[in-house]
Order: structure tokens, then sequence, then C-alpha cells
């Protein structure tokens, strides 16, 4: 089962910059409206996003336990400067110094075998490299 953090978002997997500077909690899931029934059931293929209150006193009048977004952000150009960083840091990580993907050229793990020969093989034109 995943594991959120405070802001309601999950911990695992490749976090995007919408998530590590969230203006919201973004789920996998989505439970259906009592309008169209079955209120406890999730809607197929729905995600939610859950907006942050904008300030400290609107949330305390909802009652919502994530921080707002002026108790994140001072500003406008302190949220979006720290997107950018996000951004770059994820580009970073993914960009070994010469630019290319690091998983064209990371080593493959002990165990893996010749598995990306048969993936080449199963692609259209046969056996050729990536």
């Amino acid at each position: 089962m995943p594991q959120v953090n405070d802001d309601g978002n999950e911990h695992d997997g490749v976090r995007l910059p919408e998530v590590t500077v969230p203006l919201a909690s973004y789920t996998g899931w989505n439970l259906r409206d009592p309008s169209i029934g079955a209120p406890d059931q999730r809607v197929s293929f729905e995600g939610s996003y859950l907006p942050f209150s904008k300030t400290a006193a609107e949330r305390h009048k909802t009652g919502d336990p994530r921080k707002s977004i002026a108790e994140r952000y001072s500003d406008r150009e302190d949220y979006l400067a720290r997107f950018k960083t996000a951004v770059d840091d994820l580009v970073e990580a993914a960009m070994d110094p010469a630019g290319r993907p690091r998983c064209l050229g990371a080593p493959r793990p002990a165990g893996m075998g010749r598995s990306h020969e048969v993936k080449s093989a199963a692609m259209p034109g046969g056996r050729k490299s990536f």
C-alpha cells in the first residue's frame, strides 16, 4: 500500500515538480459523487486533485490539516523558484554529464541477463540497437 506524506502525496516513485513543490494533494483514486450512486466506490481511471487552502485562516476554518499555500511559499516568485529547482533536479537526476538519459548508459544490474536483447528482438525490424 503506498505511503503518503503530510501533504497526502505518495512518498515513492518519480517525484514530479507538482508533487515536490505542491499546491494540492494528488491521488490515484477518486470516489464517486453521491449524485451518481455508490459513493463508497471508486471511479475507474480517475484521480483526485485536492487543492490546499490559500491561507492559514482558511485552512483552520475548514479543518484542513495540510499547510496552506501561504504557509508554504512566501509569494508567487518563491513558489516558481522552488518549482524551477525541482525541475532542474529532476532533469539532473535523469541525465548524465553528456546529456544522455542515465537509464540508457546504466550498467545492467546483476541477474538481469540478456533481457534487453529479448526486448530488442521483439521490436519491429528485428534485433536492432536502441
